[in-house]
């Protein structure tokens, strides 16, 4: 959304407006510093947000006990039933805050990941940053009795994965196929490996792990959607920092060189925090798929690719995995299904439409 901020550097000019404002941009000025703000994405990122905030009402509403959406907004004021008010603060609100928080983070680390590499098939769960995450949890779970979930566990797992993956491909913006195909083979490692290791355990053992692993926010709470939610924040100026070149890198290497972009800073720095945003998602409801792919295209559409658009990507993850999560818990009602096979469902049939589309276009 923000595409340029600067310091005006002399009291002469701070005082003066700018003579020329791009079209379909807003200026904006704060003291000595003026900032520019793409006007589409904007409005378009207040109207998700507003989509998001009567998607979460519903889904609160929604589970074996009815509530009526109005009921579930005056239960969030304390001006409703005491079951109902523990209905929604003790049961359907921790999860729906972690899955905002989850979908949020696939989002975005999937628009950055995608912009970096060039190709939308370049996602966490596409190239093993998430089965690297899961394996780390799914090791401490299993092997290192800590008496609480090891959410932490998740970026170091999905920085060994991206370890691996760098060290087999060091220039992740020049040779974006490869990357895909390496990283699904890193992605495949993993997920053997933590498959091994949950097959030597007893199935009484694993049987949450392996839940999880699926796509799972049953019975999610604040105790890891709040710290994951709090270290996101602390990512989100590094972020904005770097999103300036992002955009940049988008013209290709060469021009972004030109333009004074340390290449290999920039691409390191922007798959590190990547890593790190989609291992905290990770850590929440376990490895989800299709919302980091889906979130970014779709967010890059309605924007007509005029900047990169990493705060509306993350409000259509939040908003696609809610939806995902409402629905299964509506269609599979009484019974409890992973949230991930949801999104596998959607995923591939959004697959089928980009592959159908494409040959359209190719014909």
């Amino acid at each position: 959304m923000v595409t340029q901020a600067r310091q005006i550097a002399d009291d002469s000019s701070s005082n003066q407006t700018p003579r020329h404002i791009p079209n379909g941009k807003w200026l904006w000025q704060f003291g000595h510093y003026t900032m520019l703000i793409e006007r589409r994405a904007l409005c378009i990122s207040i109207l998700m947000m507003l989509i998001l905030i009567v998607m979460s009402l519903l889904a609160v509403s929604i589970g074996s006990a009815k509530l009526t959406p109005w009921l579930a907004f005056k239960s969030l004021f304390g001006e409703s039933s005491r079951m109902a008010e523990i209905m929604v603060f003790n049961i359907r609100l921790p999860r729906v805050v972690a899955v905002l928080v989850a979908g949020a983070a696939m989002g975005l680390s999937g628009c950055m990941i995608q912009t970096l590499v060039r190709n939308r098939l370049a996602t966490p769960d596409m190239v093993g940053v998430n089965e690297g995450a899961t394996l780390a949890i799914t090791f401490f779970t299993l092997y290192i009795t800590l008496g609480a979930w090891p959410w932490w566990a998740a970026p170091l797992g999905a920085m060994f994965a991206a370890f691996m993956l760098y060290t087999l491909c060091r220039h992740p913006g020049e040779q974006g196929y490869l990357f895909v195909v390496i990283g699904i083979g890193v992605s495949e490692l993993m997920r053997a490996v933590g498959e091994f290791l949950m097959s030597t355990e007893s199935i009484v053992h694993v049987s949450s792990v392996y839940f999880w692993t699926m796509g799972n926010f049953v019975g999610q709470g604040y105790s890891v959607s709040v710290p994951v939610a709090c270290l996101l924040l602390l990512l989100t100026p590094a972020v904005i920092y770097f999103s300036r070149q992002l955009d940049v890198l988008r013209l290709g290497l060469p021009t972004a060189q030109s333009l004074g972009v340390n290449i290999s800073r920039v691409q390191i720095a922007i798959l590190l925090l990547a890593i790190v945003t989609a291992a905290l998602g990770t850590a929440i409801g376990g490895p989800v798929v299709f919302i980091a792919m889906a979130a970014p295209i779709i967010a890059t559409y309605l924007l007509k690719g005029r900047v990169v658009p990493l705060w509306t990507a993350a409000i259509l993850g939040a908003l696609l995995l809610l939806v995902s999560d409402t629905l299964v818990r509506v269609l599979a009602d009484p019974h409890e299904v992973a949230t991930g096979i949801m999104t596998r469902i959607l995923g591939g049939i959004m697959l089928f439409v980009f592959l159908l589309r494409d040959k359209g276009q190719a014909d």
